[in-house]
């Protein structure tokens, strides 16, 4: 009775730990979308925001007088803040999408911190501001992202943001703009910066604890958590659609990401409740 009393005991502590841990590893997806462009888009999910030039206004908040013409939007840009120390050692990345009827879902990847790579560049194009942890998203195209068609009442056409880093603490969309083939603006809400530069690789900062950040390219180990981070998001984006009833279902990345990170805590967990067991095993080993 004892015996079984000792496994029994030693199971449930290692199953407990290893539940715990699935939750505390897959946090950190959310975008923390201020109020002002809150009222003007929809987030049906933590990881994507997006406002509506078109659509079903049953649906949410739709934007159908604020650009005249939608075949002359070539690009899209989004003013986000993070917590500098993260974005320089963890790095973040994923998409500025430009989901319409006539193109589906067309995301162009962005990358930020020690995800940029010189080598594999993005559209989407980083750049820095003169504020500190405030970057700026832009991705401007050579040709249009919707179709004239996509004015059509049946249709929809929609510009947003997606996020695929699963260990930031968050990332804050603060501004957005709708820009034209020169770059002009031909939309622009919320509260945007201006770009400094192209940012190429990322500087480490101090935390706001004052603990030391470790410089990108000198840590093996950030390096193979950033491969891993990119790897878990290269699940393509896809949009369902029902233009009649105008219900639009959105499937991200950022999900196959959270899900790599939910079962890598629970092998980790598995792995605990081996080694409880094999405690147990040289506790009754010993008993006889």
């Amino acid at each position: 009775m004892k015996i079984s009393k000792i496994l029994a005991g030693m199971s449930a502590a290692a199953i407990v730990a290893s539940m715990a841990m699935i939750p505390a590893s897959a946090a950190g997806t959310k975008l923390n979308v201020s109020d002002d462009l809150a009222k003007i888009g929809r987030q049906t999910q933590d990881d994507v925001f997006a406002v509506f030039f078109n659509g079903d206004e049953s649906e949410g908040a739709v934007n159908k007088d604020a650009i005249s013409d939608l075949g002359a939007v070539y690009g899209a840009s989004f003013t986000i803040k993070v917590d500098n120390n993260d974005w320089n050692t963890i790095g973040g990345g994923g998409s500025i999408n430009f989901n319409s009827k006539s193109g589906g879902w067309n995301a162009k990847d962005w990358a930020g911190g020690s995800w940029v790579e010189d080598d594999k560049p993005k559209d989407t194009l980083c750049y820095t501001t003169e504020e500190e942890g405030t970057y700026v998203l832009e991705y401007l195209g050579d040709a249009p992202v919707f179709a004239t068609t996509d004015g059509d009442a049946d249709n929809y056409a929609a510009v947003g943001i997606n996020n695929w880093a699963a260990d930031l603490k968050g990332i804050d969309v603060v501004g957005m703009k709708v820009l034209g083939a020169d770059g002009n603006v031909l939309f622009e809400a919320g509260s945007n910066k201006d770009k400094k530069e192209v940012q190429k690789k990322p500087v480490a900062e101090e935390s706001s604890s004052g603990a030391d950040s470790t410089p990108s390219g000198t840590d093996s180990k950030k390096d193979d958590s950033k491969k891993d981070d990119k790897s878990s998001a290269a699940a393509t984006s896809t949009v369902a659609t029902s233009s009649k009833s105008g219900t639009t279902t959105t499937a991200t990345s950022s999900a196959a990401a959270s899900d790599n990170v939910a079962a890598t805590g629970a092998t980790a967990g598995l792995a605990l409740a081996g080694v409880a067991l094999a405690g147990a095993a040289i506790v009754i080993s010993k008993r006889k």
